[in-house]
């Protein structure tokens, strides 16, 4: 997946728009899964972490029309929620190393999505939830198999966004 995305030109607005669509066609899918499955019962500050507003706001700042999103279905329960959860936290500390990127070729880009978070403990913050035990005896398999679901519709996004073309 690393390597889809680092095939994004950032230094072209079609491009990184290119790149914003890729993440638009899984990201609002799985956060509406979350909510769906009641993420806020699992995970209180879920509010904070939610970033489907901030991506579309930076697909519209560009013009990008959002993707059609892949199909993510429902989770099951509290384990899927928590791979799922891991998939999406730890892309933002890949999105703070994209914004660097980003900004040294388009210093005024739209990058509220990929800065969502910033000066908040939120990777710290969710590894000590999830140090708390957050599965309460569900099943890790599963939880592992969401995670793998939710790499899988960020690929999925991706590839799509490729051939599309910017």
């Amino acid at each position: 997946m690393d390597r889809l995305a680092e095939g994004f030109d950032f230094a072209r607005p079609a491009g990184y728009a290119a790149f914003l669509q890729g993440h638009a066609a899984a990201l609002p899918a799985l956060e509406h899964a979350l909510e769906a499955g009641g993420v806020e019962d699992v995970l209180p500050d879920w509010p904070l972490r939610r970033r489907t507003d901030a991506l579309r706001g930076a697909l519209a700042a560009l013009g990008a029309a959002p993707p059609a999103a892949v199909d993510i279905g429902q989770l099951e329960g509290r384990a899927e929620m928590v791979g799922v959860l891991y998939v999406l936290e730890g892309s933002r500390l890949g999105g703070a190393v994209l914004r660097r990127r980003l900004m040294a070729v388009q210093p005024a880009a739209p990058a509220a999505y990929l800065s969502h978070g910033t000066g908040l403990p939120l990777w710290r913050s969710f590894l000590d939830w999830l140090s708390a035990d957050p599965l309460a005896g569900a099943d890790a398999a599963a939880a592992l198999t969401a995670a793998r679901e939710a790499f899988r519709a960020f690929e999925a996004g991706f590839q799509a966004a490729v051939h599309r073309g910017p």
